[in-house]
């Protein structure tokens, strides 16, 4: 019974929990106010810890307060290796009157049809388990002060 118990035990992936971490680079450093058709930049990192080589298809672009696409800045695709890491570089500029806007990165995971070996094992697949991350930042438009003589 012992024997048969530590046979199913070693079937049990231990303290195995696939990740992808998305985070800007110097969150502090993102700009709250911004000037209309000024030039602005940011990074973003993706992290890889879900044990397997992922691919990933991320999109970068900012939308209204109702969120409607006001400007898409970014797409591609990526692939990185188990506990590789990317760090993206994104310039954008909003034309004027968008008031308020929300600069968003979505990414979507794509673990390439391949099988980790801890899939193997006595494994089922997590019900929370996201395939797509977002994260953003909000930024609003300084309007000038403008001085008319009567």
């Amino acid at each position: 019974m012992i024997a048969g118990f530590l046979v199913v035990l070693s079937f049990i992936p231990l303290g195995i929990e696939p990740l992808t971490e998305l985070y800007f680079e110097n969150h502090a450093g993102l700009r709250a106010n911004i000037f209309h058709s000024t030039l602005y930049n940011f990074s973003f990192t993706i992290h890889n810890l879900e044990y397997q080589g992922m691919a990933y298809n991320y999109t970068v672009g900012a939308f209204d307060v109702e969120g409607n696409l006001i400007k898409a800045i970014d797409r591609g695709r990526i692939t990185l290796g188990n506990n590789e890491s990317r760090t993206l570089f994104e310039e954008y500029n909003l034309a004027k009157g968008f008031g308020r806007a929300r600069v968003e990165v979505l990414i979507e995971k794509d673990d390439l049809g391949v099988v980790p070996e801890f899939k193997t094992k006595l494994w089922w697949p997590d019900p929370n388990y996201p395939t797509k991350i977002d994260i953003h930042f909000w930024v609003d438009e300084v309007v000038p002060v403008t001085i008319t003589r009567i």
